[in-house]
């Protein structure tokens, strides 16, 4: 739960992520296993849940017409339950069904009811993404109680652009929602990338099973500013729980914030064909 170390006074926040499989295309099956995460999440006073890229579907994409929902529908109608019970931020994302377009959307849940949403930019082609979800218009920047938070999902990850923003606008926290297959070394790398070029702890959710050809690998993680793995899963099914001491932040960026460093005029002008000062 949401409290402050008293030797140090640092604002501690507890995170759980659910590494679950996904029933294809089985939204029921789906939510009951979710509410034993949630439920366990609960009885370990975690500040936030979050659960993996479209774990009320999977990637049952030629069903999705069938299986998405608006926001205002069942799934996100029973986390704003289970959030306000629990008094917990869920985050994960679902197939939304918007204006007659299907997007992935990750759903902030607070106690407080929907906090806002995110849809996922970047759409994976390999697994025909595009064909199915239209891509979002907008990067996951979010106020809640302990700070300023950044949502992104799988695909995102290799975009760093994203993340320097997110660091930019003061994210402190960058929770990622996962279907990443068959390659834990890009997956490892790139989380632990994000977190030390942004000085932000990274928070990742993978789910396990399979789709296809594509093995989904888990090893869902937290990784702190300086690098550090604080706690990473290996590829079962399990509810992983870990502490932020948010302060360690502004402790790593209070050093050296690498982003205050950048040099966006030098980069500009070489994407236009020219050299700053020419």
């Amino acid at each position: 739960m949401l409290h402050r170390c008293l030797e140090k006074g640092i604002l501690m926040v507890t995170v759980s992520l659910a590494q679950m499989d996904v029933q294809h295309g089985d939204v029921e099956a789906n939510r009951r296993k979710a509410l034993k995460f949630i439920e366990e999440a609960g009885r370990r006073r975690s500040d936030v849940l979050v659960l993996p890229e479209l774990w009320t579907t999977g990637y049952a994409l030629d069903m999705l017409p069938k299986l998405a929902e608006p926001l205002n529908g069942e799934t996100v109608s029973m986390l704003k339950e289970k959030a306000a019970q629990h008094n917990m931020y869920i985050i994960g994302s679902m197939a939304e069904l918007k204006e007659g377009k299907i997007f992935n959307t990750v759903p902030l849940v607070g106690p407080e009811g929907l906090v806002g949403a995110y849809s996922k930019i970047h759409l994976f082609k390999l697994l025909k993404e595009h064909l199915y979800f239209t891509p979002g218009r907008k990067l996951g920047v979010f106020d809640v109680k302990f700070g300023r938070i950044g949502v992104a999902v799988c695909y995102d990850l290799r975009f760093p652009e994203v993340f320097r923003v997110m660091a930019l606008k003061g994210v402190t926290t960058v929770f990622v929602v996962a279907a990443f297959p068959n390659r834990l070394n890009h997956w490892r790398s790139m989380l632990y990338s994000r977190a030390v070029e942004n000085q932000f702890f990274m928070v990742a959710a993978n789910r396990i099973g399979s789709y296809g050809d594509n093995r989904f690998f888990g090893h869902s993680m937290v990784i702190d500013p300086d690098g550090e793995i604080l706690v990473e899963a290996g590829e079962t099914e399990i509810l992983l729980t870990c502490e932020l001491a948010l302060g360690k932040v502004k402790q790593a960026r209070s050093r050296l914030f690498h982003a205050e460093q950048r040099k966006p005029e030098i980069y500009d002008a070489f994407l236009q064909g020219k050299q700053a000062g020419d």
